[in-house]
């Protein structure tokens, strides 16, 4: 049973799809940056096939989903504040939570501030927040310089040239599905939605508020797998390992042996395995 559905939340609507029946329980997914709530199709098979219903949004700002043009509406507070609304239209009970990228930001949050509404959480690629913005060194400043370009408001038009060549070339040049991305993302608007996530929590900010003593969490309650795959040219193995150190619940940490930072598409054995045997502990 699949079922697609327009959820109206705080003034935008998100795309949602829900998959299967909840005989083992329900398992939210939340995607990041480029991508849309496809990219789980092979993890969703999997968990159908156990028993779980699967709850899949589209991000905000892509697929299904709305695209605001106001960069501010995609501020991390405000994307957990949908998020929380989201659970409450759908009623979904206490479930399991994964996420990638940007939505494995959003999962950590929400398993911080939210840990009544989750049984097992798993966050592959990125670790925990605190974990990225402590951690301030030429290594990551040269690594994230991307988020910097993607504020720059000529970025939008840049990318789509030329069938996103550039943004093909620099941006993304290890997803194993570039042509669908740009696709997508030759659309201005849809372009500017997936950009709105850097330009709406700017790195500068948050290093400010890190070092001002601003940005505090409390220990997670909620258990936690970390993921990180070895071909992930994006984020550090070294700061998915450092993100137990927020748990006050069971941590785990798995290495892929191989796969890009879109390990769901290009290792999807591995890292759909690795998932399933961690909500099946519960």
């Amino acid at each position: 049973m699949t079922e697609g559905r327009s959820v109206s939340v705080n003034d935008v609507n998100y795309g949602v799809t829900i998959n299967g029946e909840a005989k083992r329980g329900t398992v939210l997914l939340l995607h990041g940056m480029p991508d849309t709530g496809a990219i789980w199709a092979r993890l969703t098979t999997n968990l159908i096939a156990l028993g779980y219903r699967v709850v899949t949004p589209d991000m905000l700002g892509f697929g299904a989903t709305d695209k605001p043009a106001d960069a501010r509406r995609y501020a991390g507070g405000k994307i957990i504040a949908d998020l929380v609304e989201l659970i409450g239209q759908l009623e979904l009970p206490k479930c399991h939570i994964v996420g990638h990228d940007w939505g494995a930001y959003a999962g950590w949050e929400l398993v911080t501030h939210l840990p009544e509404q989750f049984d097992r959480h798993v966050a592959i690629s990125m670790s925990h927040p605190a974990v990225f913005f402590n951690d301030l060194g030429l290594r990551g400043l040269r690594d994230n310089w991307y988020m910097y370009l993607n504020t720059q408001e000529e970025a939008v038009d840049l990318y789509r040239l030329d069938n996103c060549a550039f943004y093909k070339e620099f941006c993304i040049p290890t997803h194993p599905d570039k042509e669908e991305v740009c696709t997508r993302l030759t659309d201005p608007e849809a372009m500017r939605g997936c950009l709105n996530w850097d330009r709406g929590n700017p790195l500068a900010a948050s290093y400010l508020a890190t070092r001002k003593g601003e940005l505090e969490y409390s220990k997670i309650n909620v258990p936690t797998l970390g993921i990180w795959s070895a071909g992930d040219t994006y984020l550090l193995e070294e700061h998915m390992q450092a993100s137990g150190d927020y748990l006050d619940a069971e941590w785990s940490y798995v290495r892929l042996s191989s796969g890009s930072h879109w390990c769901m598409l290009d290792n999807p054995e591995e890292t759909n395995r690795a998932v399933i045997d961690w909500l099946e502990r519960s």
